[in-house]
């Protein structure tokens, strides 16, 4: 989560209701995959009921996925 959404971070100055919605760690489901050789696959979902009736495209059509080495704890790689 610290990758995919700092803690603390805020945003930007001007931002728009969704992107202050989409700042915002609650608004994501987050769940976890083991995959092969010691890899977990990380998913964040925004929530269904998150950012509804707001401006801009909807968040919850696509996740992001992260693939993480576990036991060197790196990010392998992130699918947007």
């Amino acid at each position: 989560m610290e990758d995919f959404l700092p803690l603390g971070a805020k945003p930007r100055r001007g931002a728009t209701p969704t992107e202050v919605c989409a700042s915002q760690r609650q608004t994501y489901d987050v769940t976890a995959v083991p995959g092969a050789n010691a890899v977990v696959f990380v998913s964040f979902l925004a929530r269904p009921d998150a950012c509804r009736d707001m401006e801009g495209p909807s968040l919850s059509d696509v996740p992001v996925v992260y693939a993480v080495d576990t036991a060197t704890w790196v990010i392998l790689s992130v699918q947007k």
